[in-house]
Parts: C-alpha cells; structure tokens; sequence
C-alpha cells in the first residue's frame, strides 16, 4: 500500500531535518571519527552490492579482510575482483559527484568499466540481446540501447521533480534499458548514490534482506512505468541511515 501524501510529506520534512542536523554534527565531531563512518558504509555498501545478483557469496566480514589486504586466497578470481573493483568504482563515483561532475553516457562507461576490470572488457554497450529470467519486461533490442541512452541523458537535464527522486528514476530507468552485458545492477545503483550525493545526501545501500521488494518495485516500473514504491523504499532507507549516522556521530561529538 501506498503511502498519503500527508505521510510523504512528513518524511520529506524529516529527511531534511536530518540532513541540516548532520551537516551541524560534522563540524563538531572528530574528522576521524566521520572517515570511519564512510569507511565502514563502504564495506557494507560493497558487500550487499555483489550480493544482491546472488552469484558471489563472500561473507560480509572476508569482504572487509579483502578490501583492506586486497587478496582472500580461499576465493575464487571473480569474486575477489568484483568487490575490489565495486569498493574502487565507488569511491570514484564518491569523489566525482562531490566534485559535481556531471553524469552522463561517458561518465556512466567509466564507472562500468571499473566495475568490471580484469573480468571481462567494460565501457561497451552490449551487442546483443538478452532475456532477464524471471522478469515480466525484458530489455530493449540491443540495436537500440545507443538511442535509447542518447536520448535519456539528453532529457535528464529537463527533470523537474526532487533531487531523490531524479536519482532514482534514472537508477530505474538505465536498469530498464540493460545497456551492459553484465554488472547493470550494481552500476546503475551507483549512478544513483552519484545523484544523490551531488545533490548533498547521504548515499544508500540496499540490503540483501530487501532483495525481492526492491525487485518488485524495479520491475513495477519497468511494466507500469510507476516509480513511486522505489521511490518510497529508497526515501525510507535514507532516513535510516541518516538516524544511523546521527546516532554513532552524536556519541563521538
């Protein structure tokens, strides 16, 4: 069920709230402190990212040993290159977006190719078609991905509705036209976190408990072209994790 507006409303307000109030605690808390909060997101972040496709299933805390010592011997090649390379493309999508980068096609076949570094060529639209198992709407014809990626970026200039919610329909709506062979999960989520911390946010990850309601809510888009449940997922996984953030940086102030 829907929320009513009133309640929408509400949550806008509080997300707000708590973003000014953040905003105040970093200039009181120790840097040190801050930096490991980002450090300790990133290790989370990466984590649920290569979970949530289900193929690489490298507990939460060898994800942490790989990134800090960059190898795990008792994994294979993949999945040992899928979270080094996921830990890396955020920290450059990180970096961009603070530095208010724009984001556009050339952007988005940069942040693919680190994604899949030493795995297989990135960058590249797929020259293919390809079927999504168990999707109702199933990718465009690979013939017309150029067009269609042409065409979004060119428009996203004109959207007009708030900053969370361009970020998430521009999530949605690159992970509908599938421009990648493989990694459009992970990289599309990333354009979103890039559009929300240009736009002054905190980024988000997506748990892998919430998998198959953030499926539902990406394919309700994809086939009845209605953004708003992801759009309410992702407001209510901000406000946690700004509550999340508040709590641990008040402790340290």
């Amino acid at each position: 069920m829907l929320k009513d507006r009133s309640v929408v409303k509400m949550e806008k307000d509080l997300l707000e709230v708590e973003r000014r109030h953040l905003s105040n605690i970093l200039q009181e808390c120790d840097p040190e402190q801050a930096l490991e909060a980002d450090k300790d997101f990133a290790y989370q972040y990466t984590f649920d990212a290569v979970q949530m496709e289900g193929k690489n299933s490298v507990p939460f805390e060898d994800v942490k040993r790989l990134i800090r010592t960059r190898t795990l011997p008792d994994y294979c090649e993949r999945d040992q290159k899928e979270i080094l390379n996921h830990h890396k493309a955020f920290d450059f999508v990180t970096q961009e977006a603070k530095a208010d980068k724009l984001l556009d096609e050339e952007k988005v076949k940069d942040i693919h190719e680190l994604l899949v570094e030493g795995i297989f060529q990135g960058g590249i639209y797929r020259h293919v078609n390809i079927h999504i198992q168990g999707g109702t709407h199933q990718p465009p014809d690979y013939i017309k991905v150029y067009d269609r990626m042409n065409k979004f970026f060119q428009a996203l200039p004109e959207y007009e509705g708030h900053p969370i919610e361009k970020a998430v329909y521009t999530h949605a709506s690159i992970a509908k036209i599938h421009p990648f062979l493989d990694g459009n999960g992970r990289l599309t989520r990333l354009i979103m976190n890039y559009l929300l911390i240009q736009a002054g946010y905190l980024p988000i990850s997506i748990p892998v408990a919430l998998r198959s309601t953030y499926f539902k809510h990406l394919e309700t888009f994809k086939v009845e072209k209605d953004i708003q449940p992801l759009v309410a997922l992702i407001k209510d996984l901000l406000l946690k994790r700004y509550e999340e953030v508040l709590k641990r940086l008040e402790v340290s102030a």
